[in-house]
C-alpha cells in the first residue's frame, strides 16, 4: 500500500519541485523541464494523468505531469483440465515389464459406479483370468467399496469376479499369450472414464522383473531426472 501511494503522489512532487527552481531562478534564461525529475515511461505526459497539482501555483507552472506508475502483478496460475483417470496401479509398473496394452471395458453393476465415482476403487492386487474357451475374460480380486447410501440388498461384493468386454480375437490372443509363453501373466494398469462417460480398463500383458531389472529401471529414472532438471535450467539462463 506505501508503494501505490508513493507512486500516486511522484507526478505532484516533480510538479512542485520544479516550479520551485523556477521561481527561484527570477526571470533568467534557464529553462527546467519537469519530465527531467520523472522516471521514464512510454506512455505520453496528459494533464490527465495529473494528480493533486496545487492550485497556488500559476498557469504557467502547471507543466503535465507523467502517467502514474503501476506495479507489476503477480502471474496467474494456469488452470488444470480435468483429468479422467480414476486410479492407477503404480505397483505393476514397478514389479512387471508391459508388453502389449489393450483397452477393455467392464460389465458393472449401478452401486458399484456410484462407489468409482466416490473413488472407493482399488486395483493394485488385480490380474485378469482368461476363460478356458478363450471367448472372455474376468477381472480379479480388484476392490470396489460398497456405497453409503444403498440399502444391503442392492449392495455388491466387494471382490468379486467381473467380466471384461473384449473381442473374441483380443480374449484368444491373451489366453494364448499366457499359455504358450511361461512368466506372463495380465494385470489390469489404469481405469478411466471414457468421452461417452463409460469405465475403461487398460490392460497389459507383462512380464516379472527381477531385481537387476528394478535396478536397472530406477538407474534409468535418475538419470532422466537429472537430464531433465540440466535442460530446464540451462534455458533459465
Amino acid at each position: 500500500m506505501r508503494l501505490k501511494r508513493l507512486a500516486r503522489n511522484i507526478p505532484a512532487l516533480c510538479v512542485c519541485v520544479a516550479s520551485s527552481i523556477h521561481h527561484q531562478c527570477n526571470g533568467s534564461s534557464a529553462v527546467v523541464d519537469a519530465a527531467a525529475f520523472l522516471p521514464a515511461s512510454s506512455t505520453p505526459l496528459t494533464i490527465a494523468n495529473t494528480r493533486a497539482i496545487p492550485s497556488y501555483l500559476p498557469q504557467a507552472d502547471r507543466l503535465p505531469a507523467a502517467a502514474p506508475l503501476y506495479l507489476k502483478k503477480g502471474g496467474t496460475k494456469k488452470k488444470k483440465g480435468k483429468s479422467n483417470t480414476i486410479t492407477v496401479n503404480k505397483l505393476a509398473f514397478r514389479n512387471y515389464e508391459v508388453l502389449e496394452t489393450w483397452e477393455a471395458g467392464i460389465a458393472l453393476r449401478g452401486t458399484e459406479v456410484k462407489s468409482i465415482r466416490d473413488g472407493k476403487m482399488n486395483i493394485r492386487d488385480g490380474f485378469i483370468k482368461p476363460n478356458k474357451n478363450g471367448r472372455s475374460c474376468t477381472l480379479m480380486n480388484i476392490h470396489i467399496g460398497k456405497h453409503s447410501s444403498a440399502g444391503e440388498f442392492f449392495q455388491h461384493e466387494e471382490r468379486r469376479p467381473r467380466d471384461l468386454l473384449l473381442h473374441k480375437a483380443e480374449a484368444r490372443r491373451l489366453l494364448q499369450k499366457t499359455d504358450r509363453t511361461p512368466g506372463m501373466t495380465i494385470v489390469p494398469l489404469k481405469a478411466y472414464w471414457s468421452d461417452a462417460n463409460k469405465v475403461k480398463f487398460e490392460i497389459g500383458l507383462c512380464r516379472g522383473k527381477n531385481v537387476r531389472d528394478k535396478r536397472q529401471d530406477i538407474k534409468d529414472r535418475d538419470g532422466k531426472r537429472e537430464a531433465n532438471r540440466m535442460i530446464k535450467n540451462f534455458n533459465y539462463r
